[in-house]
């Protein structure tokens, strides 16, 4: 038995595929798969089928719907009795009760979050990976509309995208350069603004003396990032391009004993983001949330760059990932000296952005909007989001100098400025300011499971997740956490609270079901029994 929503939707049962109806029929068993094991509301399902369009009579035919999906379900009973699914309707919704290794879909998720397992190696990895890759047939739900089949497409891309730059990163690391040369050019033609993508096919190309070609696709990927989004390659293309120039320090295809070897990869800014955006990516001392893995290498969606920034294995380790949340200091300087000096540089950083950047920065919403009108549709943004940044460093400031209240404040100014940012500018705004936004929620104790790639990704795509939307109403809420609360459990949570849309902006959020999603998250994760939210915040 097999169900398939990585291409065309099929169900396969002893051999032979199953007659799954018609598009609209497809989209209700796409919605039950999907949300697997977990009730979805009647109104859930309508707004997926049919949007904030639906028809009059749009119960009754989803009713049939599900009628006939459980006539197919009934197909997929094994020869000695029992089906390999069954839908049940509960007070809140229908569950559909199936084992997630029956759908590729899940298969394909856990195989990726397999890969990052500290105790596999590069060969594993690669194995793994490999295998999650090759469940795709197609487009994700193909021949399905809708807003909410676009949204699962999206996230399905987002995780292929990572599970195909990491599979090339560890075949590339074993000094296999003849794999990645092969494979990865089809996968960069469906992806052609992921840098983390051509960084590495470019290094194959020179790894296996083709420097001519590595070159001219180096030249390509330039010109269409300066086509299509109005940037230059990042800094790590750059650095690529460099070394096949003979002009910066070799990257050999077999360093794969060296920090870079697990699939979850570093903070790195989207293209459009401004060069700043770099130098705030490799700062030695910003604070990282627990769970935050920190390899190079893992994309961040399309256009992702990547700032050099190393793991180092834990003592004793053979190479093998840091657990999550680990940290060295010694990743950043291993001259004790040269980190004392840092840390002064950075106390006296701290001390202007106090005393000097917050004072320009405040109330610099209408600012925003008179820039944005004055000047042309690139320069204004961009200006805006270097205040933005300004906005959250000086946040940072005033919580290393214990002053809370005017940190708050701080961070209140530059959600706004962020809310604006999202309006004017979404392709840019966000994903600029995605490191800064992280930053300010580990500060605020939110902390994360998945890779910090994929999370800064999710920050910086206002339009298609509701990660934004969430870490806007956490930050512009003033919370702060006693315990880590984990983000992206409690978006799922969130999201899959019975009735409840996806929200796409501050005003979606529901107070009510964010405090939910954080109590149940506390309650699942640490294990408390804590009933009210309250209870969940430093004083």
């Amino acid at each position: 038995m097999d169900f398939r929503l990585l291409g065309e939707i099929e169900v396969r049962s002893e051999g032979r595929s199953l007659d799954v109806g018609t598009p609209r029929q497809q989209v209700v068993l796409a919605a039950l798969l999907v949300d697997a094991r977990r009730p979805i509301a009647l109104e859930t399902l309508v707004d997926r089928v049919w949007g904030h369009d639906p028809p009059a009579n749009a119960r009754p035919v989803l009713y049939a719907h599900l009628s006939r999906i459980r006539g197919l379900l009934r197909q997929t009973a094994a020869p000695g009795g029992g089906a390999a699914a069954r839908m049940e309707r509960r007070h809140a919704g229908y569950v559909l009760h199936i084992d997630p290794e029956l759908v590729d879909l899940h298969r394909f998720r856990r195989l990726v979050e397999r890969s990052a397992d500290r105790r596999y190696d590069d060969e594993a990895r690669v194995a793994v990976l490999a295998e999650a890759l090759g469940l795709w047939r197609g487009e994700p739900l193909a021949g399905l509309s809708g807003a909410w089949a676009a949204r699962v497409r999206a996230s399905c891309h987002r995780r292929r995208l990572d599970a195909a730059v990491w599979w090339a990163q560890a075949e590339f690391r074993l000094g296999r350069p003849a794999g990645v040369i092969s494979l990865v050019p089809d996968l960069a033609a469906e992806y052609p603004l992921a840098e983390p993508l051509e960084c590495v096919l470019i290094q194959a190309l020179h790894a296996a003396g083709r420097e001519a070609e590595a070159l001219d696709r180096y030249g390509v990927v330039r010109r269409r990032l300066a086509e299509e989004l109005g940037t230059d390659p990042g800094a790590e293309l750059t650095a690529v391009y460099r070394t096949v120039l003979g002009k910066g320090p070799p990257r050999t295809p077999g360093a794969a004993a060296a920090p870079r070897t697990t699939g979850p990869g570093p903070l790195r800014p989207w293209a459009g983001a401004s060069p700043s955006d770099s130098e705030v990516a490799r700062r030695p001392a910003d604070p990282l949330p627990a769970g935050a893995a920190e390899s190079v290498g893992a994309p961040s969606g399309a256009g992702a760059r990547a700032p050099a920034r190393t793991a180092v294995p834990r003592p004793g380790s053979t190479g093998a990932p840091s657990p999550p949340g680990h940290h060295d200091g010694a990743a950043t300087d291993p001259a004790s000296g040269r980190s004392r000096v840092r840390t002064t540089r950075r106390r006296v950083l701290l001390a202007v952005l106090v005393t000097v950047v917050l004072p320009a920065a405040t109330g610099t919403a209408h600012v925003l909007r008179r820039e944005a009108g004055e000047r042309d549709g690139s320069d204004g943004p961009r200006v805006s989001v270097a205040r933005a940044r300004e906005l959250f460093a000086a946040a940072e400031a005033f919580d290393e100098a214990g002053r809370a209240r005017d940190a708050r404040a701080a961070v209140m100014d530059a959600v706004r400025m962020w809310d604006e940012l999202i309006v004017l500018d979404p392709d840019r705004g966000a994903p600029a300011l995605a490191p800064a936004v992280l930053r300010a929620l580990g500060r605020a104790g939110v902390d994360f499971s998945v890779p910090r790639t994929a999370l800064l990704g999710w920050l910086g795509n206002p339009v298609h997740t509701p990660y934004p939307a969430i870490s806007r109403a956490i930050l512009s809420r003033g919370w702060r956490f006693t315990a880590p609360v984990h983000l992206d459990a409690v978006v799922w949570n969130y999201e899959h609270t019975p009735g409840v849309t996806s929200p796409r902006g501050v005003a979606d959020v529901r107070t009510d079901v964010l405090k939910a999603a954080v109590l149940e998250n506390t309650r699942t994760r640490h294990g408390t029994r804590v009933t009210e939210f309250d209870r969940l915040l430093r004083p």
